[in-house]
């Protein structure tokens, strides 16, 4: 008997999981870019530098949430298979 929420892979994931996931994905890449601007601007006026510090840590925290972006993909379509 299939019930509701069965794949043919035998998984059972809940709509409110997969929800959770995807949420997950979608605060995850801009908060970690908000962390890089507010990180800069705060390196940016302790050491009076503007607009360098800021530019800088905005590049790398969006370098590093397209890796964590890619990192989740790959698991999540891992799971699948």
């Amino acid at each position: 008997m299939v019930q509701k929420g069965d794949e043919p892979g035998g998984s059972r994931e809940s709509l409110g999981l997969k929800i959770g996931k995807y949420a997950a994905i979608g605060l995850e890449f801009p908060s970690t870019v908000v962390g890089g601007l507010f990180l800069g601007y705060m390196l940016d006026n302790y050491f009076a530098s503007f607009p360098w510090f800021m530019a800088f840590c905005t590049i790398f925290a969006l370098v590093g949430a397209f890796v964590r972006l890619v990192q989740c993909l790959k698991r999540f379509s891992g799971e699948r298979k």
